[in-house]
């Protein structure tokens, strides 16, 4: 059985959606020099954004100095939707309807409502906190 590639995959997902918002799990994988996930980023159409969260998220744990200038610099590589206030109303929804349901934790909510209000593919491994999220748009990260 045919293994497939990651632009096939994403066609079969890509139809009026051109434009995603990637998580901090993928971006953790590609900083750390996964191929696979940089594949599939790189095979995604459109523009390709970070939430402030993920920036947040990535500097956090950055390990000594030197580790976060690398991320500071790996960060600048992608453009930025920062958070607001209307993000962070359909956040606080998200967390009234998910957190204790389905363990949706702080950070989610934000990643998914920056998705969300910004009209936005989430692309993530993290299926299990996202799915349940009614509305977002999301394409699981398959590599």
């Amino acid at each position: 059985m045919d293994c497939p590639t990651p632009e096939s995959y994403v066609a079969k997902f890509v139809t009026s959606m051109t434009d995603f918002l990637v998580d901090t799990d993928v971006l953790i994988d590609i900083s750390k020099g996964h191929a696979g996930a940089a594949d599939f980023v790189d095979a995604l159409t459109g523009q390709i954004f970070i939430g402030r969260i993920s920036a947040m998220e990535l500097i956090v744990g950055a390990r000594d100095k030197r580790e976060q200038m690398i991320i500071e610099r790996f960060i600048g590589r992608y453009q930025i939707k920062e958070l607001s206030e209307s993000i962070g109303q359909v956040a606080y929804q998200h967390l009234q309807q998910y957190a204790k349901s389905h363990g949706l934790a702080l950070a989610d909510a934000l990643i998914a409502a920056t998705a969300m209000v910004n009209d936005l593919a989430l692309v993530s491994r993290n299926e299990k906190h996202f799915r349940p999220i009614k509305g977002l748009k999301f394409l699981k990260a398959k590599y």
